[in-house]
């Protein structure tokens, strides 16, 4: 019978080399863990069959330490293969191994016979290889089912093999020495090595298929993040084809707000040509009757008179011209050019298409611009959002009636930026209004299109810029349009 103590001890010892050696590419904690707690019960095994070599003492104390060291490392091992153990089974299982190794420690040095240590030995891990069973059937529902099997079954066999012979011991017909060639000493060593190789072959089973899984999975998510790394490519193109159609949908509705105030605008310069060219007509008819006088009578004393007529008539052209030039590039098609402006330009080009409307409802207007108020960007486009502030102003002191209506355009350069206030001091925007002024199709005007500010705002975006405005209900708003301009700085 020592002799196949160290039969099963140089079993154990191959195969949990075996499976050391077998399983070290992948380098895991868990792999280690199970070889050396099986190397450690095959040096447990040896000192138990050294009995006449050894002391008994010896025997006892270091053979049975290594057994339970080498049992339990195998069971955290097993729990380990679906995730780390709960603290609860380590503190209860540690806590069964010291009350059982320290109970044969006192059994043993009070002097009790053998036979209730062999006794206390075997009833104990009767009860211990149970744990295999439950590892074996809670792994089964996550990994491979036929390793999960041979594990399951192996605890079963454990505790089938070591109940009987604790069950022999009980009833007086069992062998009470380790080393007596009986039949349930033959069942215990038999059900040893079958269950030995059937937890080593489950264990490995169950350790390839969790790395084979977890290969798997690595290799469906770099699948997956390819996939999303060609999705956000397409992605990509599709924001920049949605960029370019913003950009067009931009221009498209900078001339349908044009086209919507071209009615009102019309009429404006309607007026404001009419009077130049009555002027003018004036003037040449003046010029006619005079040319024709003078080719009568041969006088020249009308000279300085047709002179200071002709001038008029040049100056009137001019300013029918100029007026023309303006409403020329306030409509023209923009695409987006970008040219060095004079910002403070633009805005007193705005003001004078907008000065009739002004002058009708006796707005009072008061201008100031820093030096240095330029700015690289699309004119057309900030010609438009000026526009849009100052129609807005003014039709806000129009609705209140105010009874001094002011208009107030600030120009400011300030470190990095260019800064445009319009303040008026109409009704003001109400407070549950607010949060919709930038809305797309959001107005208060019967006649608006809900277009305008919105527009404004995605235009100074699209230059980099921010619009923001402050409103005090009832008292008036000041909008604050703001360009950066790093080429720019405080002038003092």
């Amino acid at each position: 019978m020592q002799t196949v103590f160290w039969m099963d001890a140089f079993l154990y010892l191959m195969l949990y080399a075996a499976i050391w050696y077998g399983l070290a590419r992948y380098r895991s904690p868990r792999v280690v863990l199970w070889s050396v707690s099986g190397i450690a019960s095959a040096v447990g095994l040896c000192v138990l069959g050294s009995r006449g070599w050894i002391s008994y003492s010896l025997i006892v104390v270091l053979g049975q330490f290594l057994m339970a060291a080498g049992n339990w490392g195998r069971q955290i091992a097993l729990r380990s293969l679906d995730g780390p153990p709960s603290e609860r089974w380590m503190w209860w299982s540690g806590l069964a191994n010291v009350v059982y190794l320290g109970l044969s420690y006192g059994l043993h040095f009070s002097g009790a016979p053998e036979s209730t240590i062999v006794l206390l030995f075997y009833a104990y891990y009767s009860v211990n290889c149970a744990d295999y069973c439950w590892s074996g059937r809670r792994i089964g529902q996550t990994h491979d089912a036929i390793g999960a099997n041979a594990v399951y079954w192996a605890g079963w066999v454990l505790v089938s093999t070591l109940g009987l012979k604790t069950l022999a011991l009980l009833t007086g017909w069992g062998a009470t020495d380790l080393y007596e060639v009986t039949l349930d000493n033959f069942v215990v060593f038999a059900g040893q090595f079958m269950a030995l190789i059937m937890l080593n072959v489950g264990f490995m089973q169950i350790y390839i298929d969790k790395h084979h899984r977890a290969k798997i999975l690595i290799e469906k998510t770099l699948s997956r993040e390819k996939e999303h790394s060609a999705l956000a490519q397409e992605h990509a193109e599709d924001l920049r084809v949605l960029l370019l159609e913003r950009d067009e949908i931009i221009r498209q509705l900078t001339l349908s707000s044009k086209s919507a105030g071209m009615g009102a605008l019309v009429a404006s310069f309607a007026h404001e040509l009419n009077q130049p060219l009555t002027a003018i007509l004036l003037h040449a008819e003046l010029l006619q009757s005079k040319l024709f006088k003078v080719q009568q009578e041969q006088g020249l004393n009308d000279l300085p008179m047709l002179r200071s007529v002709a001038d008029c008539i040049v100056s009137d052209t001019q300013r029918s011209a100029d007026i023309i030039r303006k409403l020329r590039n306030l409509f023209r098609m923009s695409k987006g050019e970008s040219t060095t402006i004079r910002m403070d330009q633009l805005v007193m080009d705005v003001i004078d298409l907008v000065q009739p409307k002004m002058q009708a409802a006796d707005i009072l207007l008061s201008t100031s611009f820093e030096a240095d108020f330029r700015f690289h960007g699309d004119a057309t486009q900030l010609q438009q959002v000026v526009l849009n502030l100052l129609n807005n102003a003014m039709d806000a002191m129009i609705e209140k009636r105010t009874r001094y209506p002011h208009l107030k355009i600030r120009g400011l350069v300030q470190e990095g930026h260019l800064v445009l206030l319009v303040e008026d001091n109409g009704k003001g925007i109400p407070v549950d209004l607010q949060d919709e002024v930038f809305s797309l199709f959001k107005t208060s005007k019967s006649q608006g299109m809900g277009v305008g500010l919105w527009l404004s705002r995605a235009i100074v975006e699209s230059h980099g810029g921010q619009l923001d405005f402050k409103s005090d209900p009832g008292w008036g708003t000041v909008f604050t349009m703001r360009l950066p301009c790093p080429d720019v700085h405080l002038v003092s």
